[in-house]
């Protein structure tokens, strides 16, 4: 029996602290939401759209390039079995390559999305300081060079990590919310782990706060993702919202929990 009684005290302890939890990250949103329309937050935003928007333009072009140029590097031996339909073939292969790409967009748009505004960080992060942490001074801003390469990096290990759990996203399509859900939750956490290491770069703490795991955040952020029209705002709330997290005051946190 007493046993039993420390076992509901624990399962009542554990679902509390995971509501608080989910208390203080909703409240840290509204706090990056309120603040979306300061100009040195919609310019990072600005900035990483177009960078993005570019950036599929650029791939579904060198894409149908590519078929191009693969049709006129065969000889006409190769190609003298289509005749009349050759046109027809090469427009049907254009098609399908161009629909490939517009996938990988897909699935990949928002993880290259959040690595360009990771390029312009500093700006949102300082403008949070200033208007909510004005007492905190930050540490200075990583070089150009490295934020490059952490973004870059952020990108490739995105498209691995995906790639190969891209079989599971396929069983999805039969059984959707195992689909679904695994997809929030990989993107999620790989979200949470680059935003909060780039946010942990700036801001002077304890060593055990850098260690932080921001999954539920990422998480959040990828079902923003999902919604049409304010899906690009997604990088820049997780930002600001695990911005907001590491610089509240503790009461601020019990507060927010209350």
């Amino acid at each position: 029996m007493k046993n039993a009684r420390q076992s509901k005290k624990t399962c009542k302890f554990l679902f509390n602290q995971k509501v608080s939890t989910c208390k203080t990250m909703l409240n840290s949103y509204l706090l990056a939401l309120a603040q979306l329309r300061d100009p040195r937050i919609l310019k990072p935003l600005l900035w990483s759209t177009l960078l993005s928007i570019a950036s599929l333009i650029s791939l579904l072009i060198l894409g149908t390039n590519a078929v191009d140029w693969f049709f006129e590097s065969l000889s006409e031996s190769s190609t003298a079995w289509m005749g009349d339909w050759g046109d027809w073939i090469k427009t049907a292969v254009k098609f399908l390559v161009s629909f490939f790409l517009l996938a990988v967009a897909y699935f990949f748009f928002g993880a290259v999305h959040a690595a360009y505004l990771g390029l312009f960080l500093d700006g949102i992060v300082e403008a949070i300081r200033d208007e909510h942490y004005p007492e905190v001074k930050l540490n200075p801003p990583p070089p150009l060079m490295r934020s490059t390469i952490s973004s870059a990096r952020f990108v490739l290990m995105t498209l691995s990590v995906n790639f190969l759990v891209s079989p599971l996203y396929l069983l999805g399509w039969f059984f959707p919310p195992i689909g679904l859900i695994l997809q929030v939750w990989i993107n999620g956490m790989l979200l949470g782990k680059e935003y909060g290491h780039l946010i942990a770069e700036r801001i002077p703490s304890a060593s055990d706060a850098n260690n932080k795991v921001y999954t539920r955040f990422g998480m959040l952020a990828e079902t923003i993702w999902m919604i049409p029209l304010i899906n690009f705002s997604a990088p820049v709330l997780l930002c600001s919202a695990i911005m907001h997290d590491r610089l509240k005051k503790p009461e601020e946190k019990i507060s927010s929990q209350d």
